[in-house]
């Protein structure tokens, strides 16, 4: 398609007269992670998300498609806040990168409200994020494929495998780098637990809830990796997977626009912790990316092992296509409300016509002549779709805003991983990255390293992780204990679920048997990091942080509208917590972490625990901590998931949204159940296939 002279590039591609956008003939818009802005446009700079710049990068590899992306953002290339890789968390809650979301007060977490960073430049979260760049469980991936009847079967591990190797450029280990002085063992022996069947009384219910649909509950059974239980008599038998496979081989991408490498630099502290989490028994993997991922293992990042930058959205699929004449960026744009047709198609879908956004005050419109593709991220997505007409008929009247589409389960369905982190006072000694606050003479020597060879301390960034499952660290009978309260939680509040949940819920039991499916990250952080009782560091003092990340919780939050102005951040509602299961894990984590950090050769280097303090050791005082201490891992999803309409499902497997002939959502909103991983990775390989399956139907 064509577009006027007068849309003149300003930087890369970049424009910012909204007008002569709005007169472009585009093919395709792409509505970036527009996060919600103030009314002063002047200030308001926020940038394009993960997946959204990956998507229409590749749209714009068709030279005869013309594709046109609506941000708020600006470009901050060679920003060192943003590629030094040892910068990562430094910019959040700064307002010239971070939005700085906060939770509506949490009950469960003494009403506290929580931040939600999200990314305020060009690339969204992805500038901003911890640079982590890891893989879940393969298995994770089958739940998505039969939560969607099978028609998900692009969306398995195999399905998806490919656009994971799309997305990257992957940099091995050096042999000495898999990790500092590793005594790799074998992997310990998937065991069953005796006496610890999913309860027959909440699958019957399941069964009941789910008999209107097409889900079947030994299939979800079987997605999980369980056998049937509803007529065994012993315990669940654990169905392994092999996947053999090096760091170095077919798994990984040697090609794609993000460049995903290793640490060169570690601490002197993480010998001794790896050392002393495999004398609890758990040990090292070395192939954690092949879709086996328990066990403590050194990650990957989303760092250019060459320039030893931050590799993100806007580095890898924004600046080398920003030159295409086919692929403008408009800045500047608050993106208010998709345009439909006014009367239905002949299958009673709606075509979206284009796209209206408010610049300096003043509204435009931009048509696409083929689709619409949101991209605005989970809180974002379901905001537009909401002030669009497309949601819960009740919510949206409630607001005097015409239904077009019922969709109830726009919103719903929040997940995110939370954590509670746990602070060490270190003897003297050792090397940290507190040595860059405690030492000025280090910290100049530092950066001149970084800055002539693009080594040392400022080239790391978090690496060691440990994936485990719930067996790992807890007894038979606390397993036990933990999981009777959960499914007495889950029968007495049946009456509330979705059919989502309830299929959901069905999956999540068999992941809490199926050892191959990790429970809790625990995120070793060799420095300072903040936590209740620490908020800011102790003069001449040296810190480890090891934080356990809870991986799929059964507490559901939403993402809603509060009113129809579209400057107006939506409410978000994690409701952390609420899950009697979510808070006996996080609390049984909180005294593994302080099993490890009393477990030699770690606790021949600790001097005392810091936060929570040694004064803390009842379980009540431990859950009163995690109340206090709960924090957002930064990765939340599902508010317009991929599932069965009849499920509370907002967009298809192609993900189109129900109801709508050319409107897509390709963010994490989409996933329609958590993994255990960081999301980025995975939002990745998403935005790759989501451009495969638009060429395809366009071609």
């Amino acid at each position: 398609m064509g577009q006027p002279r007068s849309l003149i590039r300003l930087l890369l591609g970049i424009v910012t007269d909204p007008a002569a956008f709005a007169a472009t003939n585009f093919d395709f818009v792409v509505v970036g992670a527009y996060t919600t802005a103030p009314k002063d446009f002047a200030d308001a700079l926020q940038g394009g998300g993960t997946a959204g710049l990956a998507v229409a990068a590749r749209l714009a590899e068709k030279s005869t498609w013309s594709i046109g992306v609506i941000e708020v953002g600006q470009y901050r290339p060679n920003d060192p806040l943003i590629d030094v890789p040892k910068n990562f968390g430094s910019t959040l809650g700064n307002a010239n990168y971070d939005w700085v979301y906060l939770t509506t007060p949490q009950a469960n977490a003494n009403n506290r409200v929580i931040p939600q960073n999200r990314g305020r430049v060009l690339g969204g979260s992805s500038a901003i994020n911890f640079e982590i760049f890891n893989r879940p469980a393969a298995i994770e991936y089958s739940a998505w494929s039969v939560l969607n009847l099978g028609f998900g079967q692009g969306w398995t591990w195999n399905g998806l495998l490919p656009y994971f190797k799309k997305a990257e450029t992957y940099t091995p280990p050096l042999p000495e780098d898999q990790f500092p002085d590793p005594t790799p063992t074998r992997r310990r022996r998937d065991e069953e637990v005796a006496g610890t069947d999913i309860p027959t009384d909440f699958l019957a219910s399941a069964i009941d809830a789910l008999n209107a649909t097409a889900l079947d509950v030994n299939a979800l059974l079987a997605a999980a990796g369980v056998a049937d239980t509803l007529n065994a008599g012993n315990s669940t038998a654990v169905t392994k997977r092999s996947f053999l496979n090096a760091r170095d081989d077919a798994v990984h991408g040697s090609s794609g626009p993000v460049k995903a490498s290793h640490n060169t630099w570690y601490s002197d502290v993480a010998s001794p912790y790896i050392h002393a989490v495999q004398n609890l028994g758990i040990s090292i993997n070395n192939s954690p990316d092949s879709g086996d991922n328990v066990g403590i293992y050194n990650s990957p990042r989303a760092v250019d092992s060459t320039s030893q930058t931050r590799s993100y959205a806007a580095s890898a699929y924004y600046a080398p296509n920003a030159s295409k004449s086919n692929f403008i960026v408009l800045t500047g744009a608050q993106a208010t409300k998709i345009q439909f047709s006014s009367t239905k198609n002949r299958d009673g879908t709606y075509t979206a016509t284009g796209v209206s956004y408010t610049y300096g005050g003043t509204v435009y419109t931009v048509k696409a002549a083929k689709e619409i593709i949101l991209s605005g991220g989970v809180f974002n997505t379901p905001q537009l779709l909401e002030l669009s007409g497309v949601g819960d008929s009740g919510l949206l009247s409630s607001f005097g805003i015409q239904t077009l589409i019922n969709l109830p389960g726009v919103g719903e369905n929040l997940v995110d991983h939370a954590m509670t982190p746990c602070s060490f006072i270190i003897k003297d000694g050792y090397h940290t990255w507190d040595e860059l606050r405690l030492n000025s003479t280090f910290a100049a020597a530092a950066a001149a390293q970084y800055a002539s060879s693009k080594t040392g301390i400022l080239t790391s960034t978090i690496s060691v992780l440990s994936f485990v499952p719930l067996q790992s660290f807890l007894s038979t009978s606390k397993f036990i204990n933990i999981l009777a309260s959960l499914t007495g939680e889950l029968l007495s509040g049946a009456s509330s679920f979705s059919l989502l949940q309830w299929a959901q819920y069905v999956l999540q039991l068999g992941w809490l048997y199926n050892t191959d499916v990790p429970q809790v990250e625990f995120v070793f952080v060799p420095g300072f990091q903040p936590t209740p009782n620490s908020l800011t560091p102790a003069a001449n003092t040296s810190y480890i942080t090891i934080t356990p990340v809870l991986q799929h919780a059964f507490s559901r939050g939403s993402v809603h509208i509060t009113t129809t102005d579209p400057l107006v951040k939506p409410a978000v509602n994690p409701n952390y917590l609420a899950s009697s299961f979510d808070r006996s894990v996080l609390v049984e984590s909180v005294k593994f972490v302080r099993k490890i950090a009393s477990t030699a050769p770690f606790s021949n280097l600790i001097k005392t625990f810091n936060d929570p303090p040694t004064s803390v050791t009842s379980d009540d005082d431990i859950a009163n901590y995690v109340r206090n201490s709960l924090q957002s891992l930064k990765h939340p999803v599902g508010t317009a998931a991929m599932a069965p309409r009849q499920l509370n499902g907002v967009v298809d497997t192609s993900l189109l949204v129900y109801g709508t002939k050319n409107l897509r959502v390709v963010d994490a909103s989409v996933f329609p159940m958590h993994v255990s991983a960081h999301s980025q990775s995975t939002t990745y390989a998403i935005a790759e296939k989501a451009a495969d399956v638009i060429k395809s139907i366009w071609n």
